[in-house]
């Protein structure tokens, strides 16, 4: 599996498990943004070419990078990487040389990894942009206002919002859940800037809110990894694969084992209710 190069995504974890604890977004202005449920893709420049990568592999396999390279968004990708690094002419924003690295979701045409969206044709869709002059994240205005100017379909933000306790934040977390439920997506995701520091976490339809349950701790039972999740990990081994090695059993199963695994460590989950193997023939079979 090829090396990753260059700047990698953050994991993002639930709000309750922000360090030292969810209180550090108190007084925080935070974006709360629809997550889209599609395939991580990351474009950035290297020697004036656009690399593209999934979550775990640059680049890509060829079935996913076919996919992009056939979206009218890939020009336009490529534009606003070139004359934001110096290398395409003025830019619309003026010459702003920070040197961009894009990042956003793929929706390929059909049902999406964790069958929450569907799509009718292919897409991307861009949720941040990293500055390497900066070292960090655009704020969400900055990633928007990139996307209008280049064309690029861009993540919505749903709501700006800044509290004083945490019963506001979770009650916060609950109206965002809710719309995202109404527009049919997988979660929301949370921004909270403060200077040059971001804060990043994500909150989805499919997890318990745990901030408000008694845990017995005499015994400790874990529960099953959501099915979202597992079709997230069966998604990224496909990404890694290409379509035709995904389908060969002998090759896929033991990345789709190996992704699962690492879902059930980050969410703190037991093995989901049926078998990797099960799942991977839905998969096979609605993909």
């Amino acid at each position: 599996m090829a090396h990753l190069e260059g700047p990698e995504y953050p994991e993002l974890d639930r709000v309750i498990r922000l360090w030292p604890g969810p209180q550090v977004l108190l007084g925080r202005p935070i974006y709360w943004q629809e997550k889209r449920d599609g395939s991580f893709l990351r474009a950035r420049l290297h020697d004036g070419e656009v690399v593209i990568a999934s979550r775990h592999q640059e680049p890509p396999s060829d079935s996913f990078g076919a996919i992009f390279a056939g979206l009218p968004a890939a020009e336009k990708v490529k534009e606003l990487l070139l004359w934001h690094s110096g290398l395409g002419g003025a830019s619309p924003l003026g010459n702003f040389n920070f040197g961009p690295v894009i990042f956003g979701e793929l929706l390929s045409k059909g049902k999406s990894p964790a069958r929450v969206e569907y799509h009718d044709a292919s897409k991307f869709v861009v949720f941040d942009i990293w500055s390497t002059k900066a070292g960090r994240f655009l704020p969400y205005p900055a990633v928007y206002s990139l996307c209008v100017h280049f064309d690029l379909a861009c993540v919505e933000s749903w709501a700006l919002t800044q509290h004083s306790t945490l019963e506001d934040i979770w009650a916060q977390r609950d109206a965002m859940l809710a719309l995202a439920q109404e527009r049919g997506r997988e979660g929301v995701v949370l921004k909270a800037f403060d200077g040059d520091t971001a804060l990043y976490a994500k909150e989805k339809l499919d997890q318990p809110r745990v901030e408000r349950v008694k845990l017995d701790t005499s015994a400790v039972h874990l529960p099953p990894l959501a099915d979202s999740e597992v079709f997230g990990a069966i998604a990224k081994a496909q990404a890694d694969l290409g379509v035709e090695g995904f389908r060969e059993k002998a090759v896929a199963m033991p990345l789709i084992a190996k992704y699962t695994a690492e879902e059930m460590q980050k969410h703190l989950c037991g093995k989901p209710v049926r078998s990797f193997y099960a799942y991977y023939l839905e998969f096979l079979e609605t993909t």
